[in-house]
């Protein structure tokens, strides 16, 4: 009751200038946080799309399931990817390379790291490893619905604020 009547009782304005200042600050807090949780709320969902997409090239590249040209190339050159092998995603990373001015986004890069007993040979491995950016590449282009800004490779891929990048995948 002693807060009501102070309200009335306020012939000098002071608690309508308070209410605004608190309300003003408020909303430009308010519009701080939202900007910043964009951001990250871009890099989770990139970062998302990457483990899916990873998760499907590593999976293609086990089970052998290539469109007819790849499935043609393989088999005349490197026939161990046209069999099961047994690739297993160790971690993907991401490094923020800064802001990219050809693109005005901020670049980031993505690296994959794998292990495989089955794929022996380096090239093997590039082969699979590139399957792999491939489709973590894609599967951020595809999240995102920038399909159209892209190359038919998703190199670079890009995100509402971000362009993405994968680094060789790392064989350990």
């Amino acid at each position: 009751m002693n807060l009501n009547r102070n309200l009335r009782n306020d012939n000098k304005g002071q608690v309508t200038i308070e209410f605004l200042l608190l309300i003003s600050f408020s909303l430009v807090l308010i519009f701080l946080l939202a900007n910043s949780l964009s951001y990250e709320t871009d890099i989770n969902l990139a970062m998302a799309a990457a483990r899916e997409g990873i998760s499907f090239g590593s999976t293609e590249n086990k089970i052998a399931i290539y469109d007819d040209d790849a499935y043609t190339k393989y088999s005349l050159n490197k026939t161990p990817l046209t069999h099961n092998n047994a690739i297993t995603i160790i971690k993907i990373e991401k490094l923020n390379r800064g802001f990219d001015d050809r693109y005005n986004r901020t670049s980031i890069q993505i690296r994959a790291y794998a292990s495989s007993p089955t794929l022996t040979s380096r090239e093997d491995r590039v082969s699979a490893g590139d399957r792999m950016n491939y489709n973590i590449r894609k599967s951020i282009a595809v999240t995102f619905n920038t399909t159209k800004l892209s190359n038919s490779l998703y190199n670079p891929c890009f995100s509402n604020q971000h362009v993405f990048t994968t680094a060789n995948v790392q064989w350990v």
